[in-house]
């Protein structure tokens, strides 16, 4: 492509990239728990869904 500038990422930026997403999600996890123990109906389906998950390994575990 001529013309086109090129863009050097150094492994600096790229860590520094990886940090920021990062951050960003533990910010999100943060804002959806707070979210959840203000509102303790929510903390149902995560119960509901935690106890599926636990059925389905114990099953998968019998089955082997």
């Amino acid at each position: 492509m001529e013309g086109s500038p090129t863009t050097t990422v150094t492994l600096a930026s790229m860590l520094s990239m990886i940090g920021d997403v990062f951050e960003a999600a533990i910010s999100w996890v943060g804002i959806v728990s707070d979210t959840i123990m203000s509102h303790p109906l929510l903390l149902v389906g995560c119960v509901l869904g935690f106890i599926g998950v636990g059925v389905t390994l114990f099953k998968r575990m019998f089955n082997i």
